[in-house]
């Protein structure tokens, strides 16, 4: 699935792909006027656990949380070459961070950042020339992404398969998987996310720094999170609010306790375990009071 979906996420954009590159991060430079910071208070336990549950869709109990087990692979089109590159250095820090393995130079992206001017239009089109651009999304799930207000469209593409890495297999009569015994905190599966994308207005970059745009990118690339309304939490998920509220500098002790508690809990917990550990990973951050 991830060829297609990729080939079809290229005719966005004619820019050529920064190549990924394994030197060291740079300190994130400016696009725009100066860096916007916050000063929120810390948010209660309680509060903490009602909007983890909420960036993460309200997941299934029952169901894990996407995340990513294949090597990443970053790719950014649509800015001049040194502010993506700059963009993609910056998101493999934070996914070595997590103790996730870096794919080696010349890979296929998995994680695509893309800006546009008009990043709605060229989607609506895309969806009837190349669906494939959205991999195994239901249209009604379609619709909503390519309807969305913007200035971004992100979504994430997963592949079910067992907890052993069995993808389902055709038979004479249904698709079948094979399954290890599930358990209270453990499912016989998991989410594999194949790939991630992120398409950004480019006129919604205006007083962003590049350091905000690759945290905001990660945070939606690595977990299947989006912002929600009335965070009392910091998170860099606010980067492109429009009630022109103030937003983080970086990733937040929030944000990089959910990001960290996915990639610690095992890939075919519980949600409600994934989410326990991620609060537990907040705390730690020191994003509670």
């Amino acid at each position: 699935m991830t060829k297609p979906l990729m080939f079809g996420a290229m005719l966005l954009l004619p820019s050529p792909l920064p190549a990924q590159t394994a030197q060291p991060p740079a300190p994130p430079a400016t696009a725009g006027d100066g860096v916007v910071v916050t000063a929120r208070p810390l948010a209660t336990d309680r509060e903490v656990r009602e909007q983890i549950v909420g960036v993460t869709g309200h997941p299934r109990s029952d169901m894990p949380l996407m995340r990513f087990r294949e090597p990443v692979c970053i790719g950014t089109a649509g800015l001049p070459v040194a502010a993506g590159e700059a963009i993609l250095r910056r998101m493999m820090e934070t996914v070595r961070s997590l103790n996730m393995p870096i794919a080696a130079d010349g890979c296929r992206p998995n994680i695509l950042v893309l800006f546009a001017d008009d990043p709605q239009e060229q989607l609506l089109g895309l969806r009837t020339r190349s669906p494939e651009i959205f991999g195994d999304l239901s249209r009604a799930a379609v619709g909503r992404i390519v309807k969305g207000a913007g200035p971004v469209y992100a979504w994430n593409a997963a592949v079910r398969v067992s907890r052993d890495g069995d993808q389902l297999f055709q038979t004479d009569t249904w698709p079948q998987m094979k399954l290890g015994a599930a358990s209270r905190l453990l499912t016989p599966i998991r989410q594999d996310i194949a790939a991630s994308v992120i398409v950004i207005q480019r006129k919604a970059l205006l007083n962003k720094t590049l350091g905000q745009i690759a945290d905001y990118a990660v945070m939606r690339g690595m977990a299947a999170t989006k912002p929600v309304e009335g965070m009392t939490s910091a998170t860099i998920l606010t980067l492109f609010d429009k009630d022109g509220g103030t937003a983080p500098a970086e990733l937040t002790a929030f944000d990089r306790g959910v990001l960290n508690g996915i990639y610690a809990s095992p890939p075919h917990a519980q949600a409600t375990q994934q989410v326990a550990t991620m609060e537990r990973a907040v705390r730690e951050q020191g994003g509670t009071r």
